[in-house]
């Protein structure tokens, strides 16, 4: 369910900035995940503190959906390589789409790509157990 800047969840009902933007929306809350939508983000880009605005942050997951609706714009594609760049460089996990990700049955890939990602954090979580252990 959305989340307004307060923190507070309640169901859609604001203005999305796409078409691919309110189908998230609508998958995320069909599927009962709880998101903030453009919520701020502080992070170190070029030695700075800048404020990002990812389109959709799933707290519970700790990660983030970013939608990005224009194809064929050098100037844009740049911006999107270094967005995506600072989220890896600071640690944040996501899902980075496009309208042609939006295509066929894109929710199920979805849930998978989400599912991939905690999976992962599961695995490292049992390496690292299990290597403490050994050391004890």
């Amino acid at each position: 369910m959305k989340s307004d800047q307060t923190g507070q969840y309640g169901k859609i009902g604001s203005q999305y900035r796409s078409w691919g933007e309110e189908q998230i929306a609508r998958f995320l809350d069909r599927h009962g995940f709880n998101y903030h939508y453009e919520y701020p983000l502080a992070l170190i880009d070029r030695g700075m503190v800048r404020l990002y605005y990812p389109d959709f942050q799933l707290p519970e997951l700790g990660m983030i959906i970013e939608y990005f609706g224009v194809n064929g714009n050098p100037r844009y594609d740049e911006q999107v390589k270094h967005k995506m760049g600072i989220y890896r460089q600071v640690g944040i996990e996501g899902l980075f789409l496009n309208r042609d990700s939006l295509r066929g049955n894109w929710p199920n890939r979805i849930l998978g790509q989400m599912e991939d990602i905690l999976q992962n954090r599961l695995s490292k979580f049992d390496a690292s157990v299990s290597s403490s252990d050994r050391i004890s």
